[in-house]
């Protein structure tokens, strides 16, 4: 008979966790408990340096990007309006900096609790830092939503129909020249306004998309550690009747000749292959990048997760 898939305790999941990563571990410890102050300035260089590229690019949009002709005074107000979020965002990291060293002694201790929990950590940590930014982009992706979805009813507008929200769909009707007049009006304001709100809005979504693929990733490195079947493996070298697989049954003595019957019983191990591929993980897998959904999303100016 077949054996059913084996699944790992959770008991000895924290273990594993303990054990597969101790060496970088302990010296990612190590160099933090020696130095604390010389990794503090440097994370706060590297901020303060990402903070100076969002300043430098953010005064190329306020000019010419590329040779594009934006409107003048909305682009320097957008760039003025995005420069003081900008520069909220480094008072808030600046004045955390003056706890960094606190923090780091803090993020050293809870290595004991393993490399997942330092690695969700610092996941949790990237939102805090970068929550500024994220406020950022849904300004951003707030605006370009609504010259989209003024642009697209104006749309309806010049053939004679309009969204009807009660029913759900699309209503013929009839409008008169002094709307048709505004509407024009209108529709061509949105029109030569968006390439303006479009480069801006561009920027800050690519920045919080990096910032989504380096969580994942850190989510997905979680993820991996602990479902490493190194608690199955080590039963497989040990010959553990845990993991075994088929058993087979060989009867000794004749039954018709003796009033019991003696039956010899021998368990087969199963291939590591085949024990690794029925390995059952206690965790749910990181949700994955929906790409066409989000280029979707990206494009209308909804908000990405």
């Amino acid at each position: 008979m077949n054996s059913e898939k084996f699944s790992v305790k959770a008991k000895w999941l924290p273990r594993i966790d303990v054990l597969i990563v101790s060496p970088p571990r302990w010296t990612a410890m190590k160099l933090i408990t020696q130095d604390k102050k010389e990794l503090s300035v440097m994370l706060m260089g590297m901020l303060e340096k990402l903070i100076n590229l969002l300043y430098t690019l953010l005064k190329w949009l306020m000019g010419a990007p590329a040779g594009l002709k934006l409107n003048n005074a909305f682009n320097k107000m957008l760039g003025k309006y995005f420069s003081y979020h900008v520069q909220l965002w480094w008072h808030f990291l600046d004045v955390s900096g003056e706890k960094l060293d606190t923090a780091l002694q803090i993020y050293h201790y809870l290595g004991y609790f393993g490399f997942t929990f330092q690695a969700a950590v610092i996941s949790d940590m990237i939102s805090i830092a970068t929550f500024h930014s994220y406020c950022i982009y849904v300004y951003a992706a707030r605006l370009f939503n609504l010259q989209i979805s003024g642009l697209i009813a104006l749309l309806r507008f010049f053939v004679g129909r309009k969204y009807n929200p009660l029913k759900g769909s699309i209503d013929s009707c009839e409008y008169t020249n002094q709307e048709l007049f505004v509407g024009t009006v209108a529709f061509t304001i949105l029109l030569l306004l968006l390439p303006t709100t479009t480069m801006y809005y561009i920027v800050f979504t690519l920045f919080r998309i990096l910032v989504l693929i380096i969580q994942y990733l850190l989510a997905k490195l979680i993820y991996t550690i602990q479902t490493l079947p190194l608690y199955v493996v080590t039963l497989w070298l040990l010959h553990s009747p845990k993991v075994a697989g088929k058993i087979s049954m060989e009867v000794l003595n004749n039954r018709k000749k003796s009033s019991y019957l003696i039956i010899r019983l021998k368990l087969f191990s199963k291939s590591i292959w085949d024990l690794i591929t029925d390995f059952r993980a206690l965790f749910d897998v990181p949700k994955q990048f929906e790409w066409t959904n989000m280029l979707s999303n990206v494009c209308v100016g909804k908000q990405i997760v």
